[in-house]
């Protein structure tokens, strides 16, 4: 466990800014039960997040992609971050894992992937397949907690 003083705005407890650092199983478990991610790539105009389906096979991220700004960025510079996060046991959870993407044009891997199955949120074609080999994978979960003085009746 790792405390964070700094981790909520000022006037927040001790008790209140513990962080449980989470061990690289616990994280491909949480990914592999989630989802939903965001993509964050980097073009000639910076940082840009997509939200994406995945899935997680032999500790490793498969996404598919339609044509764009997505694929284009990812053509260019294939080092990548995917974040999710979530509530489990009335606690938040988040992971990030950094990594390199690299297109599969292979069939036989991409039908071993699970990737021509992956349900995705949109109806649109999406035929470019890629996996993300992690680099790090690190986790994090904590307690939130509410306080509308400070932050609006809206924040965690």
């Amino acid at each position: 466990m790792t405390k964070y003083s700094d981790f909520y705005a000022s006037g927040t407890s001790p008790e209140e800014s513990i962080l449980d650092t989470l061990d690289e199983n616990e994280c491909f478990r949480l990914l592999a039960g989630t989802a939903v991610a965001r993509l964050a790539v980097v073009d000639e105009r910076g940082p840009d997040i997509f939200p994406i389906n995945f899935l997680i096979k032999s500790k490793a991220l498969y996404f598919r992609s339609a044509p764009g700004t997505k694929i284009l960025a990812l053509s260019k510079r294939p080092e990548v971050a995917v974040e999710i996060d979530g509530t489990e046991g009335g606690k938040r959870f988040s992971v990030v894992m950094r990594g390199r993407v690299s297109r599969l044009n292979d069939d036989v891997t991409i039908q071993e992937s699970g990737l021509t199955t992956l349900h995705t949120m949109t109806s649109s074609e999406k035929w470019n397949y890629f996996m993300v080999a992690p680099e790090t994978v690190t986790g994090v979960r904590f307690q939130s907690q509410r306080h509308p003085a400070a932050h609006g009746s809206d924040s965690l």
